[in-house]
């Protein structure tokens, strides 16, 4: 099955430094301290001999020295900084996947030259090769991905892999991987949507092999012992040259870092955080997990001969020896991750910050109190507010549910036997209701009153894997179970009522909530993403949005219709009851929104959850207004309407822009009263008869939201 493969070549000279378009403002940011998180992802032996690795989150290249210094350098625009090298020329080269760039700087953190890739294109692992090239993995929108090659002044070639890895996912976090292999070809690995199971290699000279592999291959390096090393999702491989594959089982899964040592082993990450080595001959050491880093997701072995590696969720760089000790721990900003939301009783939005462990709330105005979980590393979750008036939400890093309550007294409600999911909900009968997919008895929904007594009711499935749940307009409870993929109902009584299928298989529902149009909507993750409805006699819709992550929320807005964030494109989408979809960008670069919740002032707060941020914006819906005009003749009319679900807001807080569809532009007026809906009316002279694509922007002030009306049509005569 191994197919060599010769590309086509493009080549493009690139050079100079390329700036960003001024962004969208969308909302108003308050930052959920410690603020943005760093997020380092990968890890590298600079040319100056010191450690360099990116940010991620913290949109920075940092440096460590080994006594243990650190210097980061912010890269101005850059939204997703995921590779590093260190070049032949002595630079320090990197990737932004979703600006499109290949990066260098000097190793003083100066000099940085960024330089654009064709339209469509998100580099992500890079490494030099032996040719004194870089060379990268560069993702693409539709799945066929390239490898590329880029010379240290700037002219770019690309090979076209043939293959398809699955649509171009921000979020993945397994991203690909490339690495000079011991024969002195390149190595990688693309998981983008954790199908391909196959290793590729390219020459110096642009010819391409792939052989395949039992389980997917995350991480690539090159052994000792001349053969090629890969960290898979259950094993660690060892891959000789001719592409024949040995697979050694391993505990926990793996992860992407690997590297080999200066002790002969191939050093390699598992998904629990911990440290495992392999011999040439293939006897695997696992070391207990580091309870102070997580997300080990690169490791390189330093010039001290130690390991040193990230932690992507903990914000740290670690030290370990080749005797499996942890020698040192250098701390970045851990950062605030903000991830799921609800109103409180108090008129304030709850969130939860997964890390550093705490709850927190926001008032209407923008300021932020937070509380620390009882428990260290809770990781609290979902959250609703209960029907005694306090906030409700699921510790995951203990499967355990907790309340907390307006003045921020928290209590934790452990049960042995039961493990509390992603989903809590406050039901019609006063009280609060979780999922429990693993628990002694089978997967069930469990039932907490407010005094803190636990019920557990056994779903009939054995297969069931119950998740996000909510109270419906029936009174009943309604969950998605991914495990079945359908949505269940379950009433108050703890009986499950029935069942019922979503059309698309492995649709990996999420979150689920109650519609203003008396039915429930959900979130489907798959390899694109869709938002259902699913009427209270169970007919599921579906209707087809980008999404990308695993989406954590969905809200009703005050306007009628369904909010939801996009991690990428990096937005916040609505959806009306009868599937109009739009979208609104979201202000902070790679703010990784994961949830909306409806505000107790009728705005929507979106959760942040790389930004480290809260954003605020009005819930704004418009429809666009077609009409007739006469050329060579002034029309003034009206062209949009706009329905704004915040009681407060006024004519005077929005500007708006026309676009007539003809070339040009102009300012429109606003009118309406107090709350809303508003119109826009224009005044515009057409050159030639004709039909015309009429576009209407509204610029909510107060928030700095832009938000887009459907278009319409002008009918020139």
């Amino acid at each position: 099955m191994t197919q060599p493969l010769r590309a086509t070549v493009v080549s493009l000279l690139l050079c100079g430094l390329i700036s960003l378009a001024a962004p969208l403002f969308a909302s108003t940011d308050f930052v959920a301290p410690p603020g943005r998180a760093s997020e380092p992802y990968n890890i590298i032996v600079g040319p100056d001999k010191n450690l360099w690795f990116t940010e991620y989150g913290g949109q920075k290249i940092g440096r460590l020295t080994s006594p243990g210094v650190i210097t980061e350098f912010p890269i101005p625009g850059a939204l997703q900084l995921i590779g590093i090298a260190s070049g032949p020329d002595g630079n320090i080269w990197f990737t932004d996947q979703l600006t499109g760039k290949i990066g260098r700087m000097s190793i003083s953190g100066g000099d940085i030259v960024e330089l654009a890739l064709p339209t469509g294109s998100f580099p992500q692992g890079i490494t030099a090769g032996p040719d004194k090239n870089l060379w990268f993995v560069d993702q693409k929108q539709n799945g066929l991905y390239a490898i590329g090659k880029i010379t240290v002044a700037g002219k770019l070639t690309e090979y076209p892999t043939n293959v398809n890895a699955g649509l171009f996912n921000s979020a993945n976090f397994s991203f690909a991987e490339i690495a000079v292999g011991p024969d002195g070809n390149l190595w990688f690995t693309n998981p983008q949507a954790n199908v391909i199971k196959q290793i590729g290699k390219i020459t110096t000279s642009g010819i391409i092999t792939f052989y395949p592999t039992l389980d997917l291959p995350l991480g690539v390096a090159a052994g000792a012992d001349g053969n090629v090393w890969a960290n898979e999702l259950s094993h660690v491989a060892k891959i000789t040259p001719a592409g024949v594959e040995t697979e050694y089982s391993i505990t926990y899964g793996g992860s992407t870092g690997i590297v080999a040592g200066h002790d002969g082993n191939v050093w390699f990450t598992e998904a629990d955080s911990s440290f495992s080595n392999v011999t040439p001959a293939g006897v695997v050491t696992e070391y207990p997990a580091l309870p102070t880093l997580s997300t080990l997701s690169s490791v390189c072995s330093g010039p001290d001969h130690d390991l040193w590696f990230v932690g992507f969720y903990s914000g740290n760089i670690g030290r370990l020896t080749t005797g499996g000790q942890l020698a040192n721990t250098f701390n970045l900003n851990p950062g605030s991750v903000p991830d799921f939301g609800a109103l409180g009783s108090d008129g304030n939005v709850w969130f939860s910050e997964v890390v550093p462990s705490r709850i927190g709330n926001i008032t209407p105005s923008g300021v932020v109190t937070s509380y620390p979980t009882l428990s260290p590393n809770a990781s609290p979750w979902a959250m609703t507010e209960g029907g005694d008036g306090n906030i409700w939400f699921v510790e995951a890093g203990y499967g355990q549910v907790a309340s907390i309550t307006p003045s921020g007294t928290v209590t934790e409600y452990p049960l042995a036997g039961t493990y509390a999911y992603q989903g809590v909900a406050g039901g019609s009968d006063g009280n609060v209701w979780y999922t429990a997919p693993y628990t002694q008895q089978g997967p069930s929904i469990a039932r907490i009153t407010p005094a803190g007594v636990i019920t557990l009711f056994a779903l009939p499935n054995p297969v069931s894997v119950p998740q996000y749940i909510a109270s419906g307009p029936d009174g009943n409870l309604w969950f998605v179970d991914s495990g079945t993929n359908s949505v269940g109902k379950m009433d108050t009584s703890g009986n499950q009522l029935a069942e019922y299928s979503i059309p698309t298989p492995n649709s990996n529902p999420s979150a689920i909530i109650a519609g203003p149009d008396g039915n429930l909507w959900f979130l489907e993750n798959i390899s694109f993403g869709a938002v259902a409805k699913i009427t209270t006699s169970g007919v599921v819709t579906e209707y087809s949005v980008q999404i990308q992550a695993y989406q954590n929320g969905i809200a009703a807005g005050s306007d009628g219709a369904i909010w939801f964030a996009q991690w990428y494109p990096n937005s916040v989408a609505r959806i009306t009851p009868d599937g109009v979809i739009s979208s609104v960008a979201l202000s902070a670069l790679n703010a990784g929104g994961s949830s909306v919740t409806l505000g107790g002032d009728k705005k929507l707060w979106v959760e942040e959850s790389v930004s480290g941020a809260l954003g605020r914006m009005s819930a704004i819906g418009g429809t666009g207004k077609s009409f007739q005009a006469t050329h060579a003749v002034a029309f003034k009319g009206y062209v949009a309407s706009f329905v704004d679900g915040t009681p407060t807001a006024t004519k005077a807080d929005f500007t708006t822009t026309i676009n007539w569809g003809d070339g040009s532009n102009s300012a429109g007026e606003v009118f309406g009263n107090m709350g809303g809906p508003f119109t826009v009316g224009g005044m515009h002279t057409y050159s030639a008869a004709g039909t015309y694509t009429v576009q209407v922007q509204l610029h909510d002030t107060v928030d700095n939201a832009t938000y887009q009306a459907t278009p319409s049509t002008a009918v020139v005569k």
